[in-house]
C-alpha cells in the first residue's frame, strides 16, 4: 500500500496490502528435493543459527499465525510437507493457523488478550503493531537475534531493521523483499489491445477519465473502476493526481497515526488531511465526480466484493497492486488474465515501507528461541520459504526442464487458483529472493529487485514511529470515525461536500486536534534527536 507523500492514500486506514495470488485444488504428493544450490543454502543457513550450539532435543509445536486467501484446499498436505521438514531441520513442527482477511485482525486482538499461544505472527505496522508492543503482546527480539538468527543479520538490508524498532529495541523482523514502495493500478490487456490505449501515455489520474468513459460506453457489463469502501481499496494506490503532482507529493503518512493525520513536508507540521490538505480535497471531489458519472461501481460504499473479487469474476477490468519489478507478470500468472500496469512513482522508503510486513514472537510463545531458529531459517533456507510460499513439488507446481529455479503449474492446471495451495502469501514470509520464479517472469527478477531497493530514497519522517498510548481514548474513537466515513469519501459517494463537513465535525469534537498536537511532539523529540 501506497503509505507516503500521498494525499490519497492520506484517506486509508492502513488496513491490508494488494494481494496478488489466491487459489483452491489438488493434485498428486511428493516432498521437495532440493536442488544443488538450494542445499548450499541450506548448509550455510544450518551454520548461521547462532554460535551457541542450542539444544533441539525437545520437540516443539509452535504456533503460527499468518492471514492470506484462506482456507485453503490443501492446507494439510502442504503443512505436512513443511513439519517433516522442520522436524529433520530443528526438531519442530508448526500448528499453522491461516485466518483469512475477514476475520483476521478481530482473531489476533482476542489471542493476544486472552493469552493463547502465540510464538510468530504476522504482525506488520498497519495492523497495530506499536499499540501490540506497548500491550506487550510481543517480545523484544534483540538478544534472540544475535543468538539464534545470524542468518536474516547477514542476509537482511540494515534499513528494514529500523521498520521493527519500537523505542530503540527490535520487536519484529521485516519480510526481505522491495524496501521502497511505489504502486499502480493493473488493466487486461485484451481490452487494453481492443481499444489502443497506451498505458505510457498515462501520467495523472485524471488522464484515465477517456478511458473510463470508453470502458463504460462499449463494455457496459464490466465497471470501469471497481471500489470496495469497506476494504482497502481505494485510488490513492495511483496517487499521481495532478494536485499531487503540483504540490511535488508534499503530505507524507505519518506511522503508527491514524490516516488522518500527515506531515505536511514543506512546514515540518502534522495537519489534517480533511480539512487542510488541498490535494486530499480534490481527490475526494474527483472521486464524487467520477461516481456521478457513472464510472465507479453505485454499490462501492457498501459492497463486501473486492477489486481483486470483482476482477477475477468479470465485473472490472482493472486492480490494484504494486509497481514492483515483475509486479504485472506476477499478478498475470496469478490470475490467468494477462495484466498491463501504469507507472507509478519512483519508490520511497518510508517507516511503513520497511514495517508493512513483519514477523513477531508472542509473549506466549512456548520456546522463543526454536520460535527464532524457525525464523531464522525462513530467511535464509530456500527449501522452507518455497514450501509455505508454493505448496509441495509435483502438486502444486513442477519445476521448468532445464531451468534450475523455474516453476511453473501441472499439466492441465489452468490457474494457481486450481491448485489447493495459493493463499498469497509471498510477501510475508521470510527471504522473497529465495523464492522460485515462475515460467515467464524475468530470470533477472531479483536483479532488478536490488536495483529497485537501490533507487528508493528515504521521505522525511523515515524512522518515526507514533506511540498512541498518550492519546489512546482520542485514536480509538477517531479511528472508528474514519472507518465509519471512508467508504463514502473513498468512493464519492452521497456528495463529497456533505459528507466531508460532516465528518470533519465529528474529527473535530472527539479529539483530532489533541491528537494532532501529541504526534507534533512527539515527531519534534525525534527530529530532534536526529544525526544533523
Amino acid at each position: 500500500m501506497r503509505t507516503t507523500r500521498s494525499s490519497g492514500a492520506v484517506l486509508a486506514a492502513l488496513t491490508a496490502v494488494i494481494l496478488g495470488i489466491t487459489g483452491c485444488g489438488g493434485g498428486n504428493s511428493g516432498a521437495n528435493a532440493p536442488s544443488k544450490a538450494e542445499s548450499t543454502a541450506v548448509a550455510t543457513a544450518a551454520g548461521t543459527e547462532g554460535s551457541t550450539n542450542p539444544d533441539t532435543s525437545t520437540f516443539r509445536k509452535l504456533k503460527v499465525y499468518t492471514v492470506g486467501n484462506f482456507p485453503q484446499n490443501d492446507t494439510k498436505a502442504v503443512v505436512d510437507e513443511i513439519n517433516k521438514y522442520l522436524k529433520e531441520k530443528i526438531n519442530a513442527e508448526i500448528d499453522f493457523q491461516g485466518l483469512p482477511w475477514s476475520s483476521w485482525a478481530e482473531k489476533m486482538a482476542l489471542a493476544y488478550q486472552s493469552g493463547e499461544q502465540v510464538d510468530l505472527t504476522f504482525a506488520p505496522n498497519w495492523a497495530d503493531f506499536a499499540n501490540n508492543v506497548a500491550k506487550g503482546a510481543f517480545l523484544p527480539l534483540d538478544e534472540l537475534l544475535d543468538k539464534y538468527g545470524q542468518g536474516i543479520k547477514e542476509t537482511l538490508d540494515p534499513r528494514f531493521f529500523d521498520g521493527g524498532k519500537v523505542d530503540g529495541k527490535i520487536y519484529a523482523i521485516p519480510t526481505n523483499k522491495e524496501i521502497g514502495e511505489s504502486h499502480t493500478i493493473m488493466f487486461r490487456k485484451d481490452l487494453i489491445d481492443k481499444y489502443g490505449f497506451d498505458v505510457n501515455s498515462i501520467e495523472t489520474l485524471e488522464d484515465l477519465e477517456p478511458w473510463l468513459e470508453t470502458i463504460k460506453q462499449k463494455e457496459p457489463a464490466i465497471a470501469p473502476i471497481w471500489l470496495s469502501g469497506s476494504g482497502s481499496d481505494t485510488l490513492g494506490y495511483f496517487d499521481k493526481t495532478r494536485e499531487s503532482m503540483k504540490e511535488n507529493f508534499r503530505y507524507e503518512l505519518v506511522a503508527g497515526a491514524p490516516a488522518g493525520i500527515v506531515l505536511d513536508t514543506k512546514t515540518d507540521k502534522m495537519v489534517i488531511s480533511s480539512m487542510e490538505s488541498d490535494t486530499a480535497i480534490y481527490r475526494m471531489k474527483l472521486y464524487g465526480d467520477w461516481f456521478a458519472k457513472g464510472y465507479i461501481n453505485k454499490d462501492a460504499a457498501t459492497t463486501k466484493t473486492s477489486t481483486e473479487d470483482a476482477f477475477k469474476a468479470g465485473k472490472t477490468w482493472m486492480k490494484f497492486g504494486s509497481d514492483k519489478p515483475d509486479s504485472d507478470k506476477e499478478d498475470s500468472i496469478a490470475t490467468g488474465i494477462e495484466l498491463v500496469k501504469l507507472k507509478g512513482n519512483e519508490p520511497e522508503i518510508s517507516t511503513a515501507s520497511v514495517s508493512n510486513s513483519m514477523m513477531a514472537i508472542g509473549r506466549t510463545s512456548v520456546d522463543p528461541e526454536r520460535t527464532m531458529m524457525l525464523l531464522n531459517l525462513l530467511h535464509t533456507d530456500p527449501v522452507l520459504v518455497n514450501l509455505i510460499d508454493f505448496g509441495v513439488e509435483g502438486r502444486q507446481y513442477v519445476k521448468v526442464e532445464g531451468k534450475e529455479n523455474f516453476i511453473k503449474l501441472p499439466d492441465g492446471i489452468a490457474t494457481r487458483a486450481d491448485t489447493g495451495w495459493a493463499p498469497g502469501i509471498e510477501w510475508m514470509f521470510g527471504n522473497q529472493t529465495l523464492t522460485y520464479l515462475w515460467e515467464g517472469e524475468s530470470a533477472d527478477k531479483w536483479e532488478k529487485f536490488k536495483a529497485y531497493n537501490e533507487s528508493a530514497h528515504k521521505v522525511k519522517s523515515f524512522g518515526f514511529n507514533f506511540n498512541t498510548d498518550p492519546v489512546k481514548t482520542q485514536v480509538s474513537v477517531v479511528s472508528n470515525i474514519i472507518k465509519e466515513f471512508r467508504p463514502l469519501l473513498e468512493t464519492g459517494s452521497l456528495g463529497v461536500d456533505k459528507v466531508l463537513t460532516e465528518y470533519n465535525n465529528k474529527l473535530k469534537a472527539n479529539g483530532i486536534e489533541d491528537i494532532r498536537a501529541e504526534v507534533q511532539k512527539q515527531y519534534d523529540a525525534w527530529k530532534a534527536n536526529q544525526p544533523k
